[in-house]
């Protein structure tokens, strides 16, 4: 798995054995110490990388031998607690000396081969280090992509079923008040909020004094996203700003004079953190002269909060059904939304299921069956590989489905990775106990305690992992006890493909 894996836990274990008072030769000691120092060096590492977008493929595998280490040095580790603990039981049984301790000591490790295993742990530790000095892993750079740019500034072609969502928004927009309003579309990744925001953008911008359309992105650059509102709200004030070399500051207070007084409408599309959505709100003057906002994210407590202060609703966006997936699928394969060839009639259907009503799913299978031989056999070839991680290769724009999925992915915390990352143990599409998993993920050694209990912590990496749209609730009863969950097909898919 793409995270710290068994590390931490081994961290922890290395750590009770140098302190709770084992009866060690000092040689072993010394070798365990050295352990600690060397997987806490690695471990601050794999965090590192494991936050970060675009890694080649020897630092992938760097990263993963690394993670392997820890898995084979806690079965290990374990083993040689346990001899300990029968060790100092034989110790406290028979009083000795302190010359015939150490002669009992040594006669008691030789016997187990645990000081040749320890030294073996620390040949493959110090193989690793000079290995990732090698790589220079501890200046690593990854290259970062936006895929959001192109469909924020594109306009979409080809759309199905949006008409009835689009007018939902436009209706929620438009209700008459003179306060500023947000309205914030929210649900998972390949839905298409960015797509249905800009329509409803596109529908009733024109009724506006000044608009524009920005994206504030999993990280935020505060200076570029000013600069981009105000060459679109006023183009001569930009050309100063880029003459003047204006600062945070002084573009804040230009768009807040240009808009006080203006009747605006605004894009704020993918907002990840809620103090990123602070800080663009905080531009944006409350005028009374019925201005909007749309606000697009992937997560429902930064949705909320863009809704808190402001009169704001909330409009969650929901998986296309069946007929309307199948219209866009042959649209986008056939440029006819109900012509297919009667023997692609079943795999079809089939691929369809795999994308799970996922807009920008379809589009992306369709787009490498477009360029395919229109057979049975081509597209049956590709129906088993979306399973096996096809879906998640970038094409050369780098604005596959796996380049969106992975934006969630890359934003979670490096425990919550790890913990999401386990579920690709369960067969895809399967309905998973919430129980089960929470305490499966404490069994691993996955759960580190923060906050009161090991279960409670459990729980509360769940319930955040829902919350960001990464495991789907499929069965609540009615006292709100959450029973089963899923994750969808094309996240599984990623967790695969992450996997290998």
């Amino acid at each position: 798995m793409v995270g710290t894996g068994a590390l931490g836990s081994v961290i922890v274990k290395l750590a009770t054995l140098l302190g709770d008072g084992h009866t060690m030769l000092k040689s072993v000691r010394k070798d365990i110490a050295f352990l600690e120092r060397e997987l806490r060096t690695m471990q601050i590492l794999v965090n590192m990388l494991a936050g970060m977008e675009g890694l080649d493929k020897l630092a992938m595998g760097c990263m993963g031998s690394m993670r392997d280490l820890g898995h084979d040095m806690e079965g290990c580790i374990d083993r040689f607690m346990l001899r300990l603990d029968e060790n100092d039981m034989e110790m406290e049984a028979v009083p000795t000396f302190p010359r015939s301790t150490a002669r009992q000591l040594k006669t008691m490790f030789a016997r187990h081969g645990v000081g040749a295993q320890i030294k073996k742990l620390k040949a493959r530790v110090v193989e690793e280090g000079e290995r990732r000095r090698r790589l220079n892993l501890d200046n690593y750079v990854s290259m970062t992509v936006d895929p959001r740019l192109a469909p924020l500034h594109g306009v979409a072609k080809d759309l199905v079923a949006i008409d009835g969502p689009r007018n939902e928004v436009v209706s929620l927009l438009t209700e008459e008040s003179v306060d500023l309003k947000v309205v914030a579309v929210v649900g998972g990744a390949g839905l298409g909020k960015t797509t249905l925001a800009m329509e409803a953008y596109r529908k009733i911008g024109r009724h506006f004094q000044c608009r524009a359309s920005v994206s504030v992105s999993r990280t935020l650059d505060r200076d570029k996203l000013l600069k981009d509102l105000l060459s679109q709200i006023d183009q001569a004030a930009f050309h100063d700003c880029q003459s003047e070399r204006w600062d945070k500051d002084q573009l804040i207070r230009r768009i807040r004079h240009i808009l006080t007084g203006k009747r605006y409408f605004l894009v704020v599309d993918d907002v990840w953190k809620e103090q990123d959505w602070k800080f663009v709100k905080g531009v944006f003057p409350d005028n009374h002269n019925g201005s909007r906002i749309i606000v697009t994210t992937r997560i429902a407590n930064v949705a909320k909060s863009t809704c808190s202060n402001s009169g704001g609703q909330l409009y969650q966006m929901l998986p296309l059904n069946y007929i309307d997936s199948r219209r866009l699928f042959f649209k986008r394969i056939f440029h006819s939304d109900n012509s297919c060839p009667p023997q692609l009639e079943k795999i079809s259907a089939r691929i369809l299921r795999k994308c799970g009503g996922l807009p920008l799913a379809i589009i992306t299978i369709a787009k490498l069956l477009s360029n395919k031989h229109q057979t049975p056999d081509e597209w049956e070839r590709l129906q088993g590989s979306i399973g096996a991680g096809l879906s998640y290769k970038s094409d050369n724009h780098g604005n596959g489905m796996g380049h969106i999925s992975l934006l969630s992915y890359w934003d979670l915390p490096h425990h919550l990775k790890t913990c999401l990352l386990y579920l690709c143990v369960y067969p895809e599409g399967e309905y998973i106990s919430c129980e089960e998993v929470k305490w499966k993920w404490i069994l691993e050694g996955f759960i580190a305690t923060r906050r009161g209990n090991l279960y409670q912590e459990a729980e509360s990496c769940f319930n955040e992992l829902v919350n960001r749209s990464m495991i789907q609730l499929v069965d609540v009863d009615d006292d709100n006890f959450e029973r089963y969950c899923q994750v969808h097909v094309m996240v599984h898919d990623l967790l695969i493909s992450l996997s290998d």
